[in-house]
């Protein structure tokens, strides 16, 4: 009992230690295993690769081509075995039972038949052998389920939209999340668009039978596409180096590549398994630390116990015993942190669930890893005690040997080199994350609405804009066919009167669009209502698409959507995409006389006192008047500002687990230093007491104690600031707009770190100072 009130404080600060860092190397656990395991989670996906090119932009990789281009890369090699064709769609059905129409939200996409040999599927009923006929669709088992209930859906009808009925042939079992086909409802493709080579929708998936063989592959593709491009040796080498395909899984960790899926920053990825990492060990030193720290207090026990004729074997277990208990205890405690954080809006940084009934294989992981580092933490502590002469500890001179001084050295010293490490990366986190959330998009976005109003409503937008602005609140309405920030547009190829290849993508607007969002003209003119007259419409390009393709300019004629049409002006560019991606060429177009589709999103500018609830009713009940097939909530009304910020979510979350993981980090690395510099100034009491007596002052006694604590940080900060400047820029890489890496972060760690080694050391080291010489010297 006597030893346990000296080292019992330092047990319950190594288990709350341990115990958060176990918890939240957990919870970084669920994150990695997500990305690590994107679309390697079902059978034969080393096989499956994913047709990419850059001929849009010639910089940023796409998925989307013609769909004429996938049915030329069938026969392309013997090596590939099937190919799929895939295009998202919009995620509004509507299903109907006799007099009720029950609109429902299902994520869809159509593809051909050969998905089903590209992707394997368990059919829960029917099947896919007659996925090509005409209007056919599947459904996954939870929508299934969510619609028809326990009653059967074959045979049961869908309406999507424009797209007509579709007629349910099977229902499958749910893929996992972290799959690129996960999917709600798959359409039949049929014939669409099999032979038109100016629609940029499609994405292909390839599966191979080799695909050690992808590089020969890619070639053999590529021969087959390449007479189509150019006839021109050179221009074809060009379009060559835009070409590849891409193993789906290593594809979800792409940084190049415009997709409309998921993606993941393998930086971020290999930081978040780094510091998990890095979490067990800094505990493990903990546990280290405080286990030589004791010492001291255990020795003469130990000894004690030598004289009475124990075995060290046993005096080796008796400590062994009492690190997997304290391992134990931590890793209860990590486990319950984790369950109670399940339930919370923290959870949300994670891409995947962290409840520990979706976690066992981690959980049991991290029992294992726990228990391992008692045995390492212990192990060395139990060989070093037990070994020591007993004469050395009879004279009281253990605590100052040589090597028990070097060794909590070199233990504090690393415990200096980690905290640096890990406020440096939570500094540059938080940096880069506020560089790109305050960068300036080139438009606008304060008190403007964005919603999703339906191809209805929008077929509709003059009638529904003058209704909108009769409310004195709303200022502007705009429509147009897609988001104004979205990281996919319609992408189109055209060929120009040279013969070359251009690519572009397409937004259709209102012809008050540019006016609406003050984008800045600077050359040319802007819309006006009588464009809306025009044969073949109009366009404005972005100034990238006119540096890019430098033969056009106002004036030119470019491929439209019924026939060649003409550039009016030239628009500054404004990030269209997320800032995770580079500027691309864009056209705004007015679609003319000839508009094959309707505007599906509204935008609405408001007054900036406005009560947004109220004009967020007023707007859904004007929708549903002209879309009476919609019910008020189910017409999304939202902030600009906040969309284009949840755009951000994956790198804010991601981000937000990095910087608060950095800082356990470090608060578990100071928790050691408290505990190491506590034991240190038991350590020194007798030099201090000599030196007091000697006629040192409390002051001078203090500033000796903290002149090596910053000495050690010194040299730490040296060994740190190289390696963490070079995890910034590795992890700055996956961001196309990059924040620079600032002197002043280097400073401010330096500074935090000191600050703390200095707060520590002082108060740790006042009671010792201030002690009485004599009974110091009479202790020791």
């Amino acid at each position: 009992m006597k030893v346990f009130r000296k080292t019992g404080v330092s047990t319950l600060i190594n288990i709350l230690g341990m115990s958060v860092a176990f918890a939240a190397a957990m919870i970084l656990m669920v994150q990695v295993r997500w990305d690590t395991t994107y679309d390697a989670n079902f059978e034969g996906h080393g096989q499956v690769f994913r047709l990419e090119n850059n001929w849009m932009d010639h910089g940023l990789f796409s998925t989307h081509i013609g769909r004429p281009f996938i049915e030329m890369t069938r026969d392309a090699s013997p090596n590939i075995e099937a190919v799929c064709t895939w295009k998202p769609l919009g995620d509004d059905v509507l299903y109907k039972e006799g007099d009720r129409e029950s609109p429902i939200t299902i994520p869809m996409a159509c593809v051909d038949s050969s998905f089903f040999s590209v992707f394997p599927v368990e059919w829960v009923e029917g099947s896919a052998k007659e996925f090509d006929a005409a209007q056919t669709c599947v459904l996954n088992e939870a929508f299934a389920k969510m619609i028809f209930g326990e009653e059967s859906a074959i045979g049961k009808i869908l309406e999507n939209g424009s797209d007509g009925s579709r007629r349910i042939i099977g229902v499958f079992r749910n893929t996992p999340r972290n799959f690129s086909a996960h999917i709600g409802m798959l359409l039949a493709l049929g014939d669409t668009d099999r032979e038109n080579f100016s629609e940029w929708s499609y994405a292909a998936y390839l599966k191979l039978k080799d695909p050690s063989m992808a590089k020969e592959t890619e070639d053999a593709i590529y021969m087959a596409l390449g007479e189509y491009i150019s006839s021109d040796e050179e221009t074809r080498a060009e379009y060559r180096n835009g070409f590849r395909i891409s193993q789906i899984h290593e594809a979800h960790f792409e940084r190049d590549v415009r997709a409309n899926i998921a993606s993941a920053n393998k930086a971020i990825t290999v930081t978040l398994a780094a510091i998990a990492i890095l979490l067990i060990l800094i505990a493990i030193i903990n546990f280290i630390n405080f286990a030589f720290a004791e010492i001291p207090f255990r020795i003469k026990n130990i000894n004690t116990r030598k004289v009475l004729g124990e075995g060290r074997g046993s005096l080796i277990g008796r400590q062994l015993i009492h690190a997997g208990l304290i391992a134990s205890v931590a890793f209860a405690i990590a486990a319950l942190i984790m369950h109670v954080i399940a339930g919370t809006s923290w959870a949300s940084h994670v891409s995947d669930s962290i409840a520990l009934k979706d976690n066992i294989g981690i959980l049991i992981l991290m029992l294992g890893i726990a228990l391992l580092s008692a045995v390492i933490a212990g192990i060395a502590p139990a060989l070093y005690s037990t070994a020591q002469p007993t004469a050395l500890v009879l004279k009281g001179s253990y605590a100052m040997s040589v090597k028990g001084k070097m060794l909590r050295n070199f233990l504090v010293g690393f415990q200096f080199v980690l905290s640096f490490i890990f406020i440096l990366m939570a500094l540059y986190v938080h940096v880069q994350t506020k560089f790109m959330m305050s960068k300036d998009m080139g438009f606008p976005q304060e008190n403007i609405l964005q919603v999703w109003c339906g191809y209805s409503a929008g077929a509709a937008h003059k009638p529904l804009k003058d209704k909108l602005l009769q409310n004195p609140s709303i200022m502007d309405v705009t429509f147009s066919d897609n988001l104004i920030v979205s990281d996919q547009k319609m992408g189109w190829g055209r060929t120009g009167d040279d013969g070359e290849q251009i690519f572009m993508e397409v937004l259709p607007v209102t012809e008050d669009f540019v006016r609406f969002f003050d984008l800045q003209i600077v050359d040319g003119r802007d819309f006006r209502e009588s464009d809306n007259e025009s044969d073949a419409g109009v366009y404005i390009a972005n100034e990238t698409f006119i540096n890019m393709f430098p033969q056009y300019h106002v004036g030119s004629l470019v491929g439209g959507h019924v026939d060649n049409t003409e550039i009016v002006g030239i628009v500054k560019d404004f990030n269209f995409k997320s800032l995770q991606h580079a500027m691309g060429p864009l056209v705004l177009l007015i679609w003319g006389k000839t508009q094959w589709r309707d505007f599906g999103v509204m935008y609405v500018k408001t007054a900036p006192e406005s009560d947004f609830k109220e004009i967020s009713s007023y707007i859904k009940e004007a929708v549903c008047a002209f879309d009476p097939s919609r019910e008020p909530d189910q017409v999304s009304v939202r902030h600009l500002d906040e969309w284009i910020e949840n755009m951000y979510q994956s790198e804010q979350s991601l981000g937000k687990l990095i910087t608060i993981a950095s800082f356990v980090a470090l608060l578990i690395a100071i928790i050691g230093i408290i505990g190491l510099v506590f034991f240190e100034t038991q350590f020194l009491r007798k030099e201090i007491a000599v030196r007091r007596v000697n006629g040192a002052t409390v002051g001078g006694i203090l500033k000796m104690i903290n002149k090596k604590y910053l000495i050690m940080a010194g040299a730490s900060f040296v060994i740190a600031a190289p390696f963490a400047y070079w995890l910034m820029t590795a992890w700055r890489k996956g961001f196309a707009y990059q924040a620079p890496i600032q002197v002043w972060i280097f400073i401010v760690a330096l500074l935090v770190v000191a600050a703390i080694a200095v707060t520590v050391v002082t108060l740790q080291s006042w009671k010792a100072a201030n002690a009485n010489p004599a009974e110091a010297l009479q202790k020791e």
